[in-house]
């Protein structure tokens, strides 16, 4: 092997012929050619000045394509990485979803629950907290003197009683109504400046509207406030960068704690 053919391999690599292209016939695999430049220094007539020279640049251009190599090969490493972080950040933004509807559906069944136990109530006080008829209407004066007490001794001291313990059953249910329905609005309410802030900054004008506290199957903004400060507030830290709302929430990256 001459030097014309190192020659001609640098003259094939730098015209941009790519080793393992399928347009080059010869030379077209990395191990076909490690073994043209073993039998080049290997063979006798290449070894002269001229020749170790022109190996040197041929050298100096292989170190250089290995350093493209590896900045490439670090290109795809991080873009890999980039679109795996991306794909867990939708797995999780789609859990948050799922798990917000799920939450919505059971506010909306509470809901409803409530609007049917002030109702049966209601019912149970319209039956017997009313005024009784008296035992007095349509009797003589005689009529009434004979029977009128008796009359409500056992009519109307009955029905009173009655009246009270129904009154009394009614006011305990509605009591302990109350009490499961504060309960149930102030299970996990955070107490602390990090949502009072956060409380005011949702108050600025079209950050929400009435929709996305309809959505949430509540009625007023304090409890829609509760629960998107507990499950997320429209994927905002998303938007920030961060896959975690619990941690982004009480960082400084979050819009109302910068100005703390």
């Amino acid at each position: 092997m001459c030097a014309t053919t190192l020659a001609a391999l640098q003259t094939a690599v730098l015209a941009g012929v790519k080793i393992d292209s399928p347009d080059k016939t010869t030379n077209n695999s990395m191990l076909h050619l490690i073994d043209q430049i073993t039998d080049f220094v290997k063979d006798s007539e290449n070894h002269d000045q001229d020749t170790l020279e022109e190996f040197k640049k041929f050298e100096g251009f292989v170190s250089e394509m290995r350093r493209q190599l590896t900045t490439n090969v670090a290109a795809a490493k991080k873009g890999a990485l980039a679109e795996e972080r991306q794909a867990i950040s939708a797995r999780k933004s789609e859990e948050k979803k799922q798990e917000k509807a799920v939450a919505a559906a059971a506010r909306k069944e509470r809901s409803a629950n409530k609007v049917a136990r002030k109702n049966a109530l209601r019912s149970i006080l319209n039956k017997y907290v009313k005024k009784p008829k008296s035992p007095l209407s349509g009797k003589t004066d005689d009529q009434v003197t004979k029977w009128g007490w008796r009359g409500l001794g056992l009519n109307y001291e009955h029905t009173q009683k009655a009246a009270r313990k129904a009154a009394r059953e009614a006011k305990k249910l509605q009591k302990d109504a109350e009490a499961e329905e504060r309960r149930l609005a102030n299970a996990g309410k955070p107490k602390n400046g990090d949502f009072a802030r956060f409380c005011t900054w949702t108050s600025k004008e079209g950050r929400v509207t009435d929709e996305d506290i309809h959505s949430e199957g509540v009625d007023t903004k304090r409890e829609y406030n509760t629960i998107v400060w507990r499950e997320g507030f429209k994927g905002l830290e998303v938007e920030f960068d961060w896959t975690n709302w619990d941690d982004f929430k009480k960082s400084q990256d979050a819009p109302w704690n910068q100005n703390v």
